[in-house]
């Protein structure tokens, strides 16, 4: 399954931004630390996904989003974990 990175950008209405990705991928998505962004799993495209949580029409603010393909870094287990499990996941229907 595809996973997505998003990066908040400033905007008044960003603050809505944490509700909505939690509220719409309840279980298909994971806070970096600090909400200075956040991993979802989803089908379709970026584009796709930022016109989902409203971003691309900037109702719930503004942030760039980004299909990861490949992943390496220091951070917690958990985000190297989920990503993992989320990658190798099949598609849902």
């Amino acid at each position: 399954m595809p996973v997505f990175a998003i990066i908040p950008q400033p905007n008044p209405n960003t603050t809505k931004l944490a509700n909505v990705i939690a509220t719409t991928f309840t279980n298909e998505f994971i806070a970096l630390e600090g909400e200075k962004g956040w991993l979802v799993s989803t089908k379709g495209t970026a584009q796709e996904l930022s016109a989902k949580l409203g971003v691309s029409s900037g109702e719930n603010g503004a942030a760039a989003i980004f299909e990861i393909a490949s992943y390496f870094g220091r951070a917690n287990p958990n985000i190297w974990s989920w990503i993992k499990i989320k990658m190798e996941a099949p598609p849902s229907v």
